[in-house]
């Protein structure tokens, strides 16, 4: 699926990630505390990180949901 299409089930709780990427890593969507969204990559054992987007990401077509 697209990112596009990816971040929609992210903005619904779900978690996603590519199959491309070579290591487990996994975004969602965490709150701040006005309640405003943001997106967090997680890496297993690690805290999870802000996440940004790369531009190679935003036109991948293998993002899938957790």
């Amino acid at each position: 699926m697209t990112f596009g299409d990816a971040l929609e089930y992210a903005k619904a709780g779900r978690h996603i990630a590519r199959s491309g990427w070579l290591f487990p890593d996994i975004v969602y969507v965490e709150y701040t505390l006005d309640m405003s969204p943001y997106l967090v990559v997680q890496s297993e054992g690690r805290a999870a990180i802000p996440y940004f987007a790369t531009d190679i990401d935003l036109f991948a077509d293998d993002w899938e949901t957790i």
